[in-house]
């Protein structure tokens, strides 16, 4: 069972290493078959040494629309967090209708330790409208009666994902988010301190040409 762990050590220090050239499309199943495999291995090591299954593995919850309510555990980056509902289930949520810089990108940094600083460890309300290619939820997270995915827009740590969010938003809340885009840019607020910023999908599509 230690060779087992040690392999997937590795492989993960493998996941660690590309991340930086290739693009978000091929690392997130990575990322999801190193989390479930490693639970997988921490529950049989448990049942071995007298201990109760899934004792110390996350227990993740099957994707679905819905509202709940959780604490967020961690912050991968400005638009994906880990969730913890009030039944101890974990979940990925991709954050709706923006897209923050990736992590390699200029800012990327930058906007998830904001994300981070702002909900970590709170308790927040999910409103779940959509299940993703890769079984995340897209939601928008709530944390006392506050948009953070407007938030995320509105101190320019995200852009407005208007080419999806024409898909998910009313017509108001699309031009909320639209009207907090121009504010930030037109303050030069965070990411806009480059008047030249690019997009964070076609900064994956420029990875992805270069691959």
């Amino acid at each position: 069972m230690t060779k087992w762990r040690k392999l997937l050590l590795w492989i993960a220090v493998i996941l660690t290493v590309a991340k930086v050239w290739l693009p978000d499309s091929m690392i997130a199943p990575l990322e999801d078959w190193i989390h479930k495999a490693d639970s997988i291995v921490r529950s049989v090591q448990d049942m071995f040494n007298g201990k109760p299954a899934g004792n110390r593995a996350k227990k993740w919850a099957v994707a679905s629309k819905g509202q709940y309510s959780g604490s967020v555990d961690s912050v991968h980056d400005g638009d994906t967090v880990h969730i913890k509902d009030r039944d101890g289930h974990m979940h990925k949520v991709r954050l709706a209708n923006i897209d923050a810089p990736e992590i390699k990108q200029a800012y990327g940094i930058a906007s998830r330790d904001a994300l981070k600083a702002c909900i970590e460890g709170q308790s927040v309300v999910v409103n779940v409208v959509a299940v993703d290619q890769y079984q995340r939820e897209v939601g928008q997270i709530m944390l006392k009666n506050v948009d953070i995915n407007l938030w995320m827009v509105q101190q320019g740590y995200a852009w407005h994902y208007a080419s999806i969010a024409q898909k998910q938003q009313d017509r108001f809340g699309f031009s909320r988010y639209q009207d907090a885009q121009l504010q930030a840019r037109q303050k030069r607020l965070g990411l806009w301190h480059n008047a030249r910023a690019i997009a964070p999908w076609q900064f994956r599509q420029q990875q992805k040409n270069r691959s």
